[in-house]
């Protein structure tokens, strides 16, 4: 590949934003709910916007709702909904989209996370940079203690070599991306988190794609892959942080616990299901060389097989030989070329 079928994209001068509105679903979450709002209101202060809150109590059975109405405050408006999805409709994926639905406002900024999360200070004034900067999509970064997890010898299995082989399947999206036109050539690899509880998109943005993707799970992926579908600019900000809970009991199915406790007690632990085969990865890196502009694939669905430990265990010899003998090249021989036709 020469290079000659680098995506150029070209968007409109977007307007400012000019409030910023944060979306969050919550389930029987009075306990934590009180630390997750007061993070906000610091975060609220240090940004230059009107900022509000967005509560969605969904089928709630303790006091969710009484504890986020009051801790309303004029740095954080909070505004609470109540509703009961019904039996075999209720889903992290359906409440994140009823509540940005709810949070929608023309000239905003919309922000989304979790009700156990605890957001840096620096929250909200990292989204708004990148947006600044010309982003239509920030992903922020997530962390947890998960010591008990890593203390067992199944979860320290998979997230050694999880480490490993997701370090080499990023360093090939990363230079897809790049010839593609979805990431600054010059820029840093990005961490290619995409965590509904740390993420922002602009409202006119929001609207422009059809907004969140009806998906029970992983919609935070289905938004982000929706985006690149539609051209949007999507940046993944490091210094956009949140810290969320490692609780083993969540409130959603195919959640954070429900991982974490499967990577306790498996012997072969589900891998994430961003670990796309070896295979997958040499056909698509075939067909960018060959010309044709193919999308990175959608990380909210799981491409044939799931992928356990072994299998991570399996290729990650020849995903190494793969990237070293093939990707590095490849990727310089089209930076040259880049360049070159750059100055003439």
């Amino acid at each position: 590949m020469d290079g000659s079928c680098i995506y150029l994209r070209h968007h409109p001068v977007s307007p400012p934003v000019s409030r910023v509105v944060i979306a969050i679903p919550v389930r029987d979450e009075a306990v934590r709910i009180a630390s997750l709002l007061r993070a906000l209101t610091i975060a609220a202060s240090r940004c230059h916007l009107p900022v509000a809150a967005v509560v969605l109590a969904n089928n709630c059975t303790d006091r969710t709702a009484r504890v986020a109405r009051a801790l309303s405050c004029p740095l954080l408006p909070v505004e609470v909904h109540e509703t009961v999805f019904p039996d075999g409709r209720a889903s992290a994926g359906r409440a994140r989209r009823v509540a940005m639905e709810l949070a929608a406002r023309d000239g905003a900024l919309l922000l989304t996370t979790d009700g156990d999360a605890v957001p840096r200070p620096g929250w909200i004034a990292a989204a708004l940079r990148e947006v600044a900067g010309g982003a239509d999509l920030v992903c922020g970064t997530i962390s947890a203690r998960v010591d008990r997890v890593l203390a067992t010898a199944s979860g320290a299995r998979i997230a050694r070599v999880e480490g490993a082989y997701g370090a080499l399947v990023h360093e090939i999206r990363h230079c897809l991306d790049r010839m593609a036109g979805r990431q600054p050539v010059g820029g840093p690899r990005p961490h290619y988190m995409e965590s509904g509880a740390s993420l922002a998109i602009r409202a006119d943005a929001w609207r422009l794609i059809g907004g969140w993707p009806a998906v029970d799970s992983s919609e935070d992926r289905a938004l982000v892959h929706r985006a690149e579908r539609h051209g949007l600019t999507v940046r993944y900000a490091g210094d956009m942080r949140a810290r969320v809970s490692a609780r083993l009991h969540g409130r959603a199915q195919g959640g954070m616990a429900e991982c974490l406790r499967q990577r306790m007690c498996e012997g072969d632990p589900l891998a994430d299901q961003a670990m796309l085969p070896l295979a997958m990865l040499r056909h698509l890196w075939a067909r960018v060389m060959a010309g044709h502009r193919d999308r990175y694939p959608d990380r909210g669905r799981i491409w044939g097989l799931r992928l356990r430990a072994s299998d991570l265990e399996r290729d990650l010899p020849e995903l190494e030989r793969f990237v070293r003998l093939t990707v590095r090249p490849d990727f310089a021989r089209w930076t040259q070329g880049a360049r070159m036709r750059a100055v003439s």
